[in-house]
């Protein structure tokens, strides 16, 4: 038991180091200078309108994952639900608001945390999905490289193929056990993983259910990218959407880094360095990254708050069911 708390706080303050370095990174590279003269230039019009993008970029996300649930949930529950992950996410690290979620909606008498827990699985496998085609796609946009359209298809490509090799996978899984086979350790040492990695997608048992859960997340994506551009040019006004949409696609890849809660640092860090590619001015991406992440972090935070206060729940409450259902039983001896 000591052993796992030592190397908890050690991940903690690696974390919270990795935050740190790159938070004064991102404002060093600014200047306060250059960053306040950018805030005070901000367009207040642009800014209302992201918020009302990010609003119904959350609740189109909201419908994708509750396809994923497949129960007959209220709309307003999920999001409820997504926001008070949202807020432990914010406060403490190590992703544990996807657990929480999974708690939340687990104690539905048709549902369980394990099979919520499956579906946050899949919805965050579609991000990488997307967010690699996204990165495929701009890539080449980004370091000048002609050609965009040609690998705009490409990346849809990405993400049609990888739709089609999940249905695949849980069609035919002795495809997949005997290409395993061909590993080192074969079936032996990889076939409980691939058996893991298969219950966490359960949930895709049709190629509707993919299609339409895919799809919602691409448009819940795509209306996000919208509201960075919106930011983007409340600050920097010949800033393209295309710009926008880099910017979405390395903060999304930044905030998988280990970090403090909130991801605040890396987020920082990603989007000024992902703007950077454009040539736009330090204190203007540092501007725009603070107001994108102040805006998420914030409106989340609130909404998940105000569901904690209505249902008389707390974040430790549900931290210590999250452990008792999910790390205490996984440490049972099967008899």
């Amino acid at each position: 038991m000591r052993k796992r708390s030592t190397r908890t706080y050690v991940g903690l303050f690696i974390g919270l180091g990795i935050s740190a370095t790159a938070l004064l990174l991102a404002f060093r590279w600014a200047g306060f200078g250059a960053l306040e003269d950018a805030l005070r230039a901000v367009r207040l019009p642009f800014l209302y309108l992201a918020l009302a993008t990010f609003l119904l970029s959350m609740f189109v996300r909201v419908a994708a994952w509750r396809v994923l649930l497949q129960q007959p949930v209220p709309l307003w529950r999920v999001f409820a639900v997504l926001n008070q992950g949202y807020l432990i996410n914010n406060v403490l690290p190590w992703r544990l608001g996807e657990f929480g979620r999974a708690i939340l909606l687990g104690r539905r008498p048709t549902m369980t945390a394990q099979g919520v827990l499956a579906s946050i699985f899949v919805e965050r496998l579609y991000d990488i999905i997307i967010a690699l085609g996204f990165f495929a796609a701009l890539i080449p946009f980004a370091v000048g490289i002609p050609g965009v359209s040609r690998s705009a298809f490409f990346a849809i490509g990405v993400i049609v193929f990888a739709a089609l090799g999940l249905f695949m996978l849980l069609r035919y899984p002795n495809i997949v056990l005997r290409l395993i086979d061909f590993l080192p350790g074969g079936r032996k040492r990889w076939g409980v993983h691939f058996d893991r990695f298969r219950e966490g997608l359960t949930t895709l048992h049709s190629p509707r259910i993919i299609l339409v859960s895919l799809g919602l997340l691409l448009i819940s994506w795509f209306l996000a990218g919208l509201q960075y551009w919106l930011v983007l040019i409340s600050i920097v006004p010949q800033g393209q959407i295309l710009w926008a949409y880099f910017m979405l696609t390395i903060t999304m890849l930044g905030v998988a880094i280990p970090s403090s809660p909130g991801y605040i640092g890396v987020f920082e860090a990603a989007g000024v360095l992902a703007l950077s590619a454009f040539h736009v001015p330090e204190g203007q991406a540092l501007a725009v990254t603070l107001i994108l992440h102040a805006m998420v972090y914030v409106i989340s935070s609130a909404i998940g708050a105000l569901a904690f206060i209505g249902e008389g729940d707390t974040i430790w409450q549900i931290l210590l069911q999250a452990r008792e259902r999910f790390l205490l039983q996984a440490k049972k001896p099967v008899e």
